[in-house]
């Protein structure tokens, strides 16, 4: 394995991407993140988990196929809501976007125990099957955000593997013959507090755990209102009175009947904030 020749950012307040940040996005596929939670959210956010994780067995939405797995965790604790919006990679991920007509497609726990013979997910890109494409490409439509929680640096604990570029190319990347991982393939090796944004056409996959320890991460997903959320059909009542106005956009309010196709200001609080800072939409 190769370690990630991604772009490194590190973050102090909130983070607006550079033209370099832009085109390093769209060229591989994926953008690295360094100390995107400070150390007291990571063990803030563990201890949650472990608080919760008796309760996250039990949850409808889970999958114990292979450690731990739960969708939608936005709904577990508010310090899982919180990072909906968090000011070093939420900015990023709307302008790589380059648009205000968002939401929340979906929020992921994965925890993954010691296993060196099994990856908790194989190789596949984003987005739903089946689903349209120009010349084999899909367009660019979402992303997710992978928070990172525990240290993949000093042991094996495997991580997030990426083929960069390969949003770009039609179909699958290219294998060689009894190979186990797509030709070009690095895997992140981040630190504890590192996020990784990827957009959902670059081939990833999760490398086997070689390590004794659990791996721990959160996927934050954002796309365009057209889509469907991928793991709630609407949110209760009591976690949008929890919200901002932008919050409550991203999980599915809206202020009038068409305000998912054809919004109005008030459907969008997202729209003036992007405006202030990155101008008029990039991508229509």
């Amino acid at each position: 394995r190769r370690l990630s020749a991604g772009v490194n950012v590190t973050v102090t307040t909130a983070q607006l991407p550079t033209v370099s940040q832009i085109e390093t996005f769209d060229r591989e596929g994926y953008l690295v993140v360094e100390d995107a939670l400070p150390a007291n959210k990571v063990a803030d956010l563990l201890a949650v988990i472990e608080r919760l994780q008796e309760r996250l067995l039990d949850s409808p939405h889970r999958r114990q196929v292979f450690g731990l797995d739960v969708r939608p965790v936005v709904t577990e604790d508010d310090a899982f809501l919180e990072l909906m919006e968090w000011p070093s990679t939420f900015p990023l991920a709307v302008r790589l976007l380059g648009h205000w007509n968002l939401q929340l497609t979906t929020s992921h726990l994965i925890m993954v125990p010691p296993n060196p013979e099994q990856r908790n997910t194989g190789w596949h890109d984003d987005g739903g099957k089946p689903f349209f494409a120009v010349d084999g490409i899909r367009p660019f439509m979402s992303l997710k955000v992978g928070f990172f929680l525990t240290d993949l640096l000093a042991v094996d604990m495997g991580s997030l593997m990426m083929v960069p570029g390969s949003h770009r190319v039609s179909g699958r990347p290219a294998w060689d013959e009894g190979a186990r991982d797509p030709k070009g393939a690095v895997e992140l090796k981040v630190r504890a507090g590192s996020a990784v944004i990827f957009q959902q056409g670059v081939w990833h996959a999760g490398a086997p755990n070689l390590s004794e320890q659990t791996r721990t991460v959160l996927y934050y997903g954002y796309g365009t209102r057209l889509l469907r959320p991928i793991d709630y059909d609407t949110m209760p009542r009591e976690i949008l009175d929890k919200c901002t106005p932008i919050g409550r956009q991203l999980l599915g309010a809206k202020a009038s009947h068409l305000g998912y196709y054809v919004p109005k200001e008030a459907d969008v609080p997202l729209k003036a904030w992007y405006v202030e800072r990155f101008g008029e939409a990039v991508r229509d």
